[in-house]
């Protein structure tokens, strides 16, 4: 079966040579690396756009956020097996008030946690994640 074609307006009729040296070669592959596009792509973006974004992917792998992480993550289920039990009717008992008592002082102390670990972090949010 042959390939559908693709309408005149998306085709590349026009060839576009440029020769470059090592240095050069070498920019152009890393920068179209860290954009995410192929060689070509990218010297077409640049010639028609200006300039690609490249966004840089900030991982940062910390042993404390990973614990707490885990440690919300078990206090989320806490919470939603006790906001299940009220909704459906339960009663409110002083040890059922108390474990949610626990569960609220122990994600703020994790905030806080998070906050300290995070210090004074001002950065573009919306990283792109490869």
């Amino acid at each position: 079966m042959a390939r559908k074609k693709k309408p005149d307006r998306e085709r590349k009729s026009h060839l576009v040579t440029a020769r470059l040296n090592d240095t050069q070669y070498e920019h152009v592959c890393n920068a179209a690396n860290d954009a995410g596009l192929s060689i070509s792509d990218y010297l077409r973006h640049q010639a028609v756009f200006g300039k690609v974004e490249n966004h840089i992917q900030i991982v940062a792998d910390f042993k404390e956020l990973e614990a707490i992480t885990r440690e919300l993550s078990a206090i989320g289920n806490n919470l939603n097996q006790l906001t299940r039990y009220f909704h459906m009717g339960g009663l409110r008992s002083a040890s059922m008030m108390e474990e949610l008592n626990r569960c609220l002082n122990s994600v703020m102390e994790m905030r806080e946690k998070v906050m300290e670990l995070g210090g004074d972090f001002h950065g573009y949010i919306k990283t792109h994640s490869k």
